[in-house]
Order: structure tokens, then C-alpha cells, then sequence
């Protein structure tokens, strides 16, 4: 009698392990179809984890060779392999494709199973896209704030079956936030911040990640509060008025006869900034373009290089 019940019992426990065996194999199966809302508002649906993914945005390129395995994407966007802005040159190497939205008839021969191209792609490459591809468009989310780029990681990893993957990515972000605000946390005055790009004599105003990034790293962007939005072009009169503590330059020059330190000189020697706060105190300083210009997760490297560069003594 007691041989009997403890057949049964192992039967039973083995019934259970073998159920248990099943679960991420239905539970991965019931991951699709996924739907998402789009940069353009549309419902994309994806019915099959993809494994020809092509993408046409340096973000995307960034986030997916983060979070998907290379031999699952065809193809990147053109910028991936530029070592001024690109944080993924070593990782794009694993994936042979480059592609821009120019490249219609290319695009469709690569038979992708998933694409997805940036907010900004011209309407009319948009619908010969939509035209030839018998696969889901997915159009990126204007990245013009930190929750913009969590959504994104959000969506893709759904898009692509990789959840645990794109919370991984979320909490990296957040981390790297959390570490700098408890840093800066306590602050009694902040310093203001200028992002000037000399060879556009432009700026950053609000809307735009890098007014997040000067939020996020305890600073104050100077055009913001100045009421400008977006990338408006500044004078050496609004400079000269606001006199910010600290000027950021870009750290690609694409002046082949220039560097950025150059650039750096030469603002500093101009007689009309002589008196400014940032050239008196050595503030006009040089920021890595692949952090300070990126929309992907690694804008919080970003938030970091700022924050440090801007309150040093807490960062020792």
C-alpha cells in the first residue's frame, strides 16, 4: 500500500516538474501578437517574434544592440558607425547592414520582418515603404525627454520580445539618475548652463534632451529660462547678457582644419566673452557628443559628465 502511494506521489511530482518545465514555452509563446502605438499615433502590430529587424534611426540602433541579439537584425541606420556620436561602433560591427530612408529599393530586398524608422522620415519615403514592405512599420517617438526614451524602450523590447531586456536598459537609466540626484540633491545654489554649437551659433532651449540633461544633472539651462524652445540661433549679445557660469561645446568639430579645442580657444580669446563668468572661471568646457546629443539610454551618461563637470567636489 505505502509502495502504491509514493509511486503515485513521484508520478505526481514529476507531472508538476514537467508543467513547470512548460511555462516559459507558453509564456513566451503568449507574447504575441504585440501591439504598440507608434511615433505617428498608429496601433502596429507584430504577430511573430522578429528575426530580420531593420533599423533607420542611430536611437534605435542603440537601444536594439542593447537588448536584441545581432543575428537578428539586418541592418542599421548609416549613423551607427560614426565614432563622434555613435555609442554602439564596437557593437554594430556584429551586424552587417546600412541603410537610410533613401534606400527604398534596398530596404525591401533585405525581406526585414520588422522595421523601424525615425519621427522625423519624409512622408513620401514613408509610404513607399508601407508600400513595398509586407511587414510592420514601427515609426520612432520624438525623443525629446527622458520619458520619451523609456516609452521607446518600452515599445521596442515589446516589439521584439525582449521585455526583461528593456527593463533591464530602464533600470540602468534610472540608476544612473537616482546616483546623480542624490548627489546634487542638496545643492544650495545651481549653477546656469549654456549648450552652445558654434558652428550653428545655436542652442538648446526647451522640448529638447538636453534641457532634460541640465535638469536631471542639478543645473540650469540658461536659454530655457530665457523662454527659447528648441534649437534657436543665439547672438553674442544674449551671451554676453546672460553670462552663464558654464558653456558646453560640442566635442565633434566636422571642420577638418579644427578641433573642438580649438573652437574652445578661440571663444575664450574673442574680446567681446573676455569678461564672462565661464572664460574667467575655465567653464567653457568640452562634453562627449555621444552622451550629450544621443536619445537613447545613454543620455544619463550625459546627465553624469555634467553634473560632474559642473560640481566636481561631489563626485571625488
Amino acid at each position: 500500500m505505502l509502495m502504491k502511494f509514493s509511486k503515485k506521489l513521484v508520478a505526481i511530482v514529476v507531472l508538476i516538474a514537467f508543467a513547470v518545465a512548460l511555462i516559459p514555452f507558453y509564456s513566451h509563446a503568449a507574447d504575441f501578437p504585440v501591439t504598440v502605438k507608434d511615433g505617428k499615433g498608429y496601433s502596429i502590430t507584430v504577430k511573430q517574434k522578429p528575426q530580420r529587424i531593420l533599423s533607420l534611426a542611430l536611437q534605435t540602433d542603440e537601444i536594439l544592440l542593447n537588448m536584441v541579439s545581432a543575428n537578428r537584425i539586418v541592418g542599421l541606420s548609416i549613423f551607427a558607425d560614426d565614432k563622434n556620436n555613435s555609442n554602439v561602433v564596437n557593437l554594430a560591427k556584429n551586424v552587417k547592414g546600412r541603410y537610410s530612408s533613401n534606400d527604398i529599393e534596398k530596404i525591401i530586398a533585405a525581406n526585414p520582418d520588422l522595421v523601424i524608422v525615425p519621427y522625423y522620415i519624409d512622408k513620401s519615403k514613408y509610404d513607399l515603404l508601407k508600400k513595398g514592405l509586407k511587414c510592420p512599420i514601427y515609426v520612432s517617438l520624438n525623443p525629446n525627454s527622458i520619458a520619451n526614451i523609456k516609452q521607446e524602450i518600452i515599445n521596442l523590447s515589446k516589439l521584439t520580445g525582449e521585455i526583461q531586456k528593456g527593463q533591464v536598459l530602464i533600470k540602468y537609466m534610472d540608476d544612473k539618475i537616482n546616483f546623480v540626484q542624490k548627489k546634487v540633491k542638496y545643492l544650495k545654489k545651481k549653477k546656469y548652463v549654456l549648450f552652445y554649437t558654434y558652428y550653428f551659433n545655436s542652442t538648446y532651449g526647451k522640448n529638447t534632451t538636453q534641457h532634460e540633461i541640465a535638469k536631471y544633472a542639478g543645473v540650469i539651462n540658461i536659454a530655457a529660462v530665457a523662454g527659447l524652445k528648441g534649437w534657436p540661433t543665439i547672438s553674442k549679445e544674449q551671451i554676453l547678457e546672460w553670462d552663464p557660469d558654464i558653456i558646453v561645446i560640442p566635442s565633434a568639430s566636422y571642420n577638418p582644419k579644427k578641433t573642438s579645442q580649438q573652437y574652445v580657444e578661440e571663444f575664450k580669446k574673442d574680446p567681446a566673452f573676455k569678461n564672462l563668468k565661464a572664460v574667467k572661471n575655465n567653464s567653457v568646457i568640452i562634453l562627449d557628443d555621444r552622451h550629450v546629443q544621443t536619445v537613447s539610454h545613454y543620455i544619463v551618461e550625459g546627465i553624469y559628465d555634467l553634473a560632474k563637470a559642473a560640481y566636481p567636489y561631489l563626485f571625488k
